[in-house]
């Protein structure tokens, strides 16, 4: 995994450049003050204007400060892109060709007032359509999964306007995508065929709680946190037969690991073996009269689910990569991603350096999955 401020001359191959890549994870940073131009409900607008946090106050008690040399968080180690040309400046750079970009907000759901977190979810997506995709741009819409009504609403109104080519949501520690109360968001998206890309957000473990407050270090911050919720929200989506009633619907676990899909894999299809008898007992499924569900649990997880590379964070030995590759179904789900422009930033190296990858699987993460799954 790449650190600190990465030189793209010294750690990006000349081969890279010869492969199209499409990155899933390229966050936008506009300044406060142009985002909150976009804001159209009057009421939130001046509050954005007035309060002295601005938009959205990050609540976290913890920061990668405490644990990068020079004592920053590491959000803009590589740069800040507040317009269009500052994505593509970077994205070149990097033999990135297609960055699908994301208005990266990840405290928006950590806020308390659900009229802040809709006014900052309508500004993102106007200042996408207005400033991101004319120029273009792939951009990913926000939605706002804490109001499914709204959600629903902003889908209809952002999702067909050229260079929407997904939804951006996150995991963590919310009501979790199996609650039958999601079920009109994901008929939305599948109408308007847009994958759900959830992000880790800011939220983290629960605070104010001895679990949570015993931990100290950003290794178990958010090395271990993200993993731990893409796992629990992909389970969840899968045994409470989600991809049954929207067979459809694609999901996309940015920044949440990996390494986890062989477990996950193998440990949901013994149980659920072994354990079926209160699938019934679901309301989707009880609604929808099934006992089981229409496929084992791992079909789904190969079909309906896909999971960003970034970090990679390869094994030393290259047999080994390619082992945990395979395990992991890393051609049918492995979509590139590099984090720009954050202290992880992961540049797509080891995909031209390692023995691990072939032509065939090379394409496959770096290009191939995201052009059949955003259609581009």
């Amino acid at each position: 995994m790449a650190s600190q401020d990465v030189d793209p001359q010294r750690e990006v191959p000349a081969d890279a450049f010869d492969e199209r890549i499409i990155d899933l994870d390229f966050h936008m940073n506009p300044p406060e003050e142009t985002l909150i131009q976009y804001v159209e409900d009057d009421v939130a607008r001046e509050k954005f204007e007035n309060v002295e946090y601005g938009m959205a106050h990050r609540k976290a008690k913890w920061d990668a400060a405490w644990a990068i040399p020079g004592g920053n968080e590491g959000l803009f180690t590589q740069g800040r892109a507040e317009v269009a040309s500052d994505v593509k400046l970077a994205a070149e750079k990097f033999a990135i060709d297609d960055p699908i970009v994301n208005v990266g907000i990840n405290n928006a759901p950590t806020q308390h007032n659900p009229v802040q977190k809709n006014a900052i979810a309508q500004a993102a997506n106007d200042f996408a359509l207005d400033r991101i995709v004319p120029e273009d741009l792939h951009c990913l819409m926000m939605v706002p999964q804490w109001d499914v009504d709204y959600a629903v609403e902003e889908i209809h109104r952002v999702a067909d306007e050229d260079g929407i080519v997904g939804a951006y949501g996150w995991f963590g520690p919310f009501d979790l995508f199996g609650d039958t109360k999601f079920d009109p968001l994901f008929e939305a998206l599948v109408e308007h065929d847009l994958p759900l890309v959830l992000h880790g957000s800011l939220s983290f473990w629960p605070q104010d709680t001895p679990y949570g407050d015993g931990m100290l270090t950003w290794t178990e911050i958010l090395g271990f946190d993200w993993p731990i919720h893409a796992m629990l929200t992909t389970v969840n989506a899968i045994m409470s037969g989600v991809f049954d009633k929207f067979p459809e619907l694609d999901i996309v676990i940015e920044e949440g690991g990996h390494w986890w899909v062989p477990f996950v894999k193998y440990r949901m299809d013994e149980f659920y073996e072994m354990h079926p008898g209160d699938i019934k007992m679901h309301p989707r499924l009880h609604e929808m009269g099934q006992e089981r569900l229409q496929r084992t649990p791992s079909e789904y997880l190969r079909e309906n689910v896909y999971v960003t590379t970034q970090p990679m964070a390869p094994p030393e030995r290259s047999t080994d990569f390619e082992a945990m590759l395979d395990l992991s179904m890393a051609e049918d789900m492995f979509l590139y991603s590099s984090d720009w422009p954050h202290q992880t930033l992961d540049p797509a190296t080891w995909a031209f350096t390692n023995r691990a990858f072939d032509e065939d699987l090379r394409a496959a993460v770096l290009h191939e999955n995201a052009e059949e799954l955003f259609g581009i």
